[in-house]
């Protein structure tokens, strides 16, 4: 009797284990398939406009280009005029002669938000600065635009809205005594802040 019991307990306890295991395997099954779709989805690149590094033009190389948005929180000046801005980052490898590039940047629409930034070069580096929206060293610029999103929801509105364009930033070098080129086009893709 007790060996019936037993039996009883184990077959229903194998039975329990083969449900788990066909439960477990489509699971798995749903999963593989889930992420096979999804990384075959169109993604929304044509918002994103970019340049491969390193952007090359006119003499100068820029071997390092970062934009991003930064939050105006614990920046006083900021926080009175947006709640997140767009900044850039240029690295300069090499600059032959003297001249300038000019960074600009753009909204959704393409229109250019803020001033032309302009930053000067000469035997091979930039030439320092600061301001405000601008810091620039030998051979790092830091441009900011002290313009933005002036509310969360309008940031997170652009950051998931698959109809717009990305903000970006446009360079083009202008050398002395020379036409001037473009050096690189960068999105300014959002995050999360």
């Amino acid at each position: 009797m007790q060996d019936q019991k037993d039996t009883k307990v184990l077959a229903k306890r194998r039975k329990d284990m083969v449900w788990g295991c066909i439960a477990l395997l489509i699971l798995l099954a749903g999963a593989i398939c889930f992420w096979s779709i999804i990384d075959k989805a169109p993604q929304a690149e044509w918002r994103n406009a970019y340049t491969k590094l390193p952007w090359e033009a006119a003499g100068v190389r820029i071997n390092e280009a970062e934009a991003s948005w930064k939050s105006s929180q614990g920046d006083a000046r900021m926080e009175l005029r947006a709640y997140s801005y767009p900044s850039c980052r240029l690295v300069l490898s090499e600059a032959s002669g003297t001249g300038y590039i000019t960074v600009r940047m753009f909204d959704t629409n393409g229109t250019q938000m803020g001033d032309r930034v302009r930053i000067n070069y000469s035997n091979g580096q930039f030439q320092p600065t600061h301001g405000n929206s601008l810091q620039v060293t030998e051979k790092e610029a830091r441009i900011r635009l002290e313009d933005g999103f002036k509310t969360p929801d309008l940031y997170k509105l652009h950051q998931v809205n698959e109809k717009e364009k990305y903000w970006s930033i446009q360079v083009t070098c202008h050398p002395d005594g020379a036409k001037s080129e473009d050096l690189g086009r960068l999105s300014i893709l959002p995050h999360d802040l």
